[in-house]
């Protein structure tokens, strides 16, 4: 089973680490890896990079095309889908998501597609594989003078 932890960066952050990605990277690794002492300072850089998810449009949005792909919703108090293909889950948490991928990679592809409608600042990170990116890699413009 792979682990993916999808989170939404700002716009500012975005651009700002625009082929630097690897630095993004090292902050969720060193979160995971931190001691307890350390984790609060970690989160709250991290708080401030990213964006909330849970808002009633992105909810709406994904739960619609996620049933079109096969996930139904658990019944729970948070937002939890599972697939009925594979043994895949989505858990939405406040500001990350995380996607516990079991499928085919078709699966995994028509997932992140989703997420790519929602925004196009989503940041998976996966740290068993040390892999990571963006779900639609960004496109920046310079202007010359």
């Amino acid at each position: 089973m792979t682990r993916y932890k999808l989170i939404i960066i700002t716009k500012e952050v975005a651009l700002h680490y625009f082929q630097a990605e690897d630095k993004l990277y090292r902050l969720f690794l060193d979160y995971h890896k931190a001691y307890e002492w350390a984790r609060p300072l970690l989160e709250k850089q991290i708080h401030y990079i990213t964006e909330p998810l849970l808002y009633p449009y992105f909810i709406d949005s994904l739960e619609k095309d996620l049933s079109k792909i096969g996930f139904d919703k658990l019944p729970s108090e948070h937002a939890a889908y599972v697939s009925c293909l594979s043994d895949s889950s989505i858990y939405l948490e406040d500001r990350h998501i995380i996607f516990d991928h079991a499928g085919s990679a078709k699966e995994e592809w028509q997932v992140f597609d989703c997420l790519k409608k929602i925004s196009p600042y989503f940041f998976a990170v996966n740290i068993n594989k040390e892999a990571y990116g963006w779900l639609k890699p960004l496109k920046v413009y310079s202007v010359l003078s």
